[in-house]
C-alpha cells in the first residue's frame, strides 16, 4: 500500500504559491493546469513542510571512538617544514593501549591519508577553498581500520582541488613538487600521498582514485600504488566524486608493504553498497601478505595453481603464468615512444622469470578516454549536491558546506572542476539518457577486457604515457593545462570503469625529453587483473620487484 500523500500539517505561512508551483513545472517545460493549481500547491506545501522537517532532525553518522583512538597535535605546517607541500595537516591518532596497538598487523606503521578521507574532527580542505572550514563528525571505515590494526594516523596529504586532476597543480594549499625535480607534477589527484611515501615520511598512505589517482602519483614519483577491484575497499565517510568510479586503496614504498595495508583495509562494511557481489567479507578477505611470502619462499610467484579437474590435473599442479602486453596500452595520445618501449622491455622481463609473455589486443581500449571523458560529467551532480539513490553514508555536512553556488565559490573552483560543472549541467540538459549509455558502453568493455584475460592472467602496458612533466601554473587557462596533459589517463581511467584490479609498479627511470640528460625520472608499469584477483598481481610484480633494480633499468 502506498504511503499516505500528505502525512504532515500544511502551514499556513508557506512560502509555496501557485506562482511557486508552475515555476517548478516549468523547469522540465510543463504547466499545471489551471484547474488543478489548488490541489498541487497545497501537496507542494505539505510536501515541503515534510522535507523541513526531515531537516531538522539530528543526522547519523558512523560514531568514531575519540576515546580508544584520540586525535592529537593537530597542526599545519611551515613551508620551511613542507618543502614539497605534500601535507595538508599534521596529526597523530593512535591506539591508546600501546601494547595492543604494536600487536596488530599495522604496528608500528605510519599511515598518512589522502584529504578527501574523513577523519572526525581534523579538518578536510579536499584540496579547495570554496569552503575552509570543513571538520568531519565521522571516521571512514579505512581510518578504523588501520587503528584497529595497529597503525597510527599521521596525517592528512594534500590532494588535487576536488580530486578532480591527475597533475599536481590544482591544489588551493598550492602545487605539490616531484621528489625527483620540485617543478614537475607528482601526479594526481593522490598528490601528497605519492609524496609522503617517496619520501619515506610516510610508511604508508591511502589514496583515492577516480581516473588513475593512485597510480598516477605512484608512477610519477616511483612507489607502488593499487586500485582495487571495485567495492573491494569501502569508500565509507570518503567523499565522492562519482559513485560508479570511486576506488580507495594502498600506496607504499615496495608491495608486500601495499599488500599488508589491503589485508587491513579490504572486506565488507555493511555500510558501503560499491561492494558488489563477489566482495569478500572481513573474514574472508586472503592474507595476501602471507600467501606472497609463501610462494617467494617456494620460487612459485610466476605460477598459477591449477584446480584438480582442469584437463585431468592433480590436485597442487601448476601452469606458469600467462603475461599479456596489451598492444592498444601503447597507443595513447602524444605518448613518449621511449616510455612504451621502456615498459615494452619491462614486461618482457617476466619471460626471463619463467612466465609466458604475449602480446594481447583489445581494441575497445582506444575509446575507452572518450567514454570515460563523457562519463566523469555526471561528476556534476556531486558537486551539485544530488544524491546518487544509492544506500551508504552521505556527507551531508560537505554538501552543506559546498552550498549554494554563487559566484565567489564558482572563481574559487579550479578551471577542470568548474568545466565538469558546465558540462554536466550542459549534458543533463541536452542529453540525459548519455550518462546511462556510457554504463552500457563499458560494461561492453569490461566483457572485452574479461576476453582478453580469459587467455592471461594480467594485462601490462604504461602507467602514464610520458615521463613526469614541469607543472603549468595553476591560474594558467584551461585549454593550456589540457593541452599539456590530454592523454594522461588513457591507460588508467578505462579500469575505473570497467572495475578490474590495477597496480603500478616502477619499472625504470628516463630523462624528460627536452632534457636535462642527467635528470632521470620514474616510469610506472601497471598490472591489470581479473575481479578480486589481487593477490596475482602482486605475485608478478613482487617477483618483478625482487629481480629487477628499476632505479637502473
Amino acid at each position: 500500500m502506498s504511503a499516505p500523500l500528505a502525512d504532515a500539517p500544511i502551514p499556513r505561512q508557506s512560502p509555496i504559491s501557485r506562482d511557486v508551483l508552475q515555476q517548478t513545472a516549468a523547469k522540465i517545460g510543463i504547466r499545471v493546469p489551471a484547474e488543478k493549481e489548488g490541489e498541487f500547491t497545497e501537496m507542494l506545501a505539505s510536501a515541503r513542510e515534510a522535507m523541513e522537517q526531515v531537516l531538522a532532525m539530528d543526522d547519523y553518522y558512523p560514531v568514531p571512538d575519540i576515546d580508544k583512538y584520540p586525535r592529537t597535535d593537530i597542526s599545519s605546517l611551515s613551508p620551511d617544514e613542507n618543502p614539497y607541500n605534500a601535507w595538508a595537516t599534521k596529526v597523530t591518532v593512535n591506539h591508546v593501549n600501546k601494547e595492543e596497538a604494536v600487536s596488530g598487523i599495522l604496528g608500528g606503521k605510519r599511515v598518512v591519508l589522502k584529504d578527501n578521507i574523513c577523519l572526525a574532527g581534523v579538518p578536510c580542505h579536499f584540496g579547495t577553498d570554496v569552503f575552509t572550514n570543513w571538520i568531519p563528525k565521522t571516521d571512514a571505515t579505512v581510518v578504523t581500520r588501520i587503528l584497529e590494526a595497529g597503525g597510527t594516523i599521521v596525517g592528512k596529504a594534500t590532494c588535487e582541488s576536488f580530486s578532480a586532476f591527475g597533475v599536481s597543480n590544482t591544489s588551493a594549499l598550492g602545487p605539490v613538487g616531484n621528489p625527483y625535480d620540485k617543478t614537475r607534477s607528482a601526479g594526481g589527484s593522490s598528490s601528497g600521498c605519492g609524496v609522503l611515501v617517496a619520501t619515506g615520511e610516510a610508511d604508508l598512505a591511502i589514496g583515492g582514485d577516480q581516473g588513475g589517482s593512485i597510480r598516477l602519483p605512484a608512477s610519477h614519483v616511483g612507489i607502488v600504488g593499487l586500485k582495487p577491484t571495485f567495492g573491494l575497499v569501502p569508500y565509507t565517510g570518503i567523499v565522492s566524486n562519482e559513485v560508479s568510479l570511486d576506488h580507495t586503496g594502498p600506496m607504499s614504498p615496495d608491495v608486500l608493504s601495499n599488500a599488508l595495508l589491503l589485508r587491513a583495509i579490504a572486506g565488507t562494511d555493511g555500510i558501503d553498497d560499491r561492494q558488489i557481489a563477489g566482495t569478500p567479507s572481513r573474514a574472508h578477505v586472503p592474507d595476501y601478505p602471507a600467501l606472497l611470502t609463501a610462494a617467494r619462499t617456494r620460487h612459485a610467484l610466476l605460477q598459477i595453481g591449477l584446480p584438480a579437474d582442469a584437463t585431468g590435473m592433480e590436485p597442487g599442479q601448476t601452469r606458469k603464468m600467462r603475461v599479456g602486453i596489451l598492444k592498444e596500452g601503447g597507443m595513447c595520445q602524444a605518448a613518449d615512444p621511449r616510455v612504451v618501449e621502456c615498459v615494452t622491455n619491462a614486461a618482457r622481463k617476466f619471460g626471463e622469470l619463467g612466465a609466458e609473455v604475449v602480446e594481447v589486443s583489445a581494441p575497445g581500449h582506444v575509446q575507452a578516454a572518450l567514454i570515460g571523458r563523457v562519463q566523469r560529467f555526471s561528476q556534476a551532480n556531486n558537486l551539485l549536491g544530488r544524491a546518487s539513490g544509492t544506500r551508504q553514508s552521505y556527507l551531508t555536512d560537505f554538501v552543506e558546506n559546498v552550498l549554494p553556488w554563487n559566484q565567489e565559490k564558482f572563481d574559487k573552483l579550479f578551471a577542470n572542476s568548474a568545466n565538469i560543472l558546465i558540462n554536466g549541467l550542459y549534458a543533463d540538459e541536452h542529453y540525459p539518457q548519455l550518462h546511462g549509455k556510457t554504463h552500457n558502453l563499458f560494461r561492453k568493455l569490461r566483457t572485452e577486457y574479461d576476453s582478453v584475460l580469459e587467455g592471461v592472467d594480467i594485462l601490462v602496458m604504461p602507467t602514464v604515457p610520458w615521463v613526469p612533466k614541469v607543472m603549468q601554473p595553476r591560474q594558467a587557462s584551461l585549454l593550456d593545462h589540457y593541452k599539456d596533459y590530454n592523454g594522461l589517463t588513457c591507460n588508467t581511467l578505462p579500469y575505473n570503469n570497467t572495475g578490474h584490479p590495477a597496480l603500478s609498479i616502477p619499472c625504470g627511470m628516463l630523462s624528460p625529453p627536452e632534457g636535462p640528460n642527467d635528470l632521470r625520472l620514474p616510469i610506472g608499469m601497471q598490472l591489470v587483473g581479473r575481479f578480486w584477483e589481487e593477490l596475482t598481481l602482486y605475485k608478478a610484480a613482487l617477483a618483478w620487484s625482487d629481480a629487477y633494480n628499476w632505479k637502473v633499468l
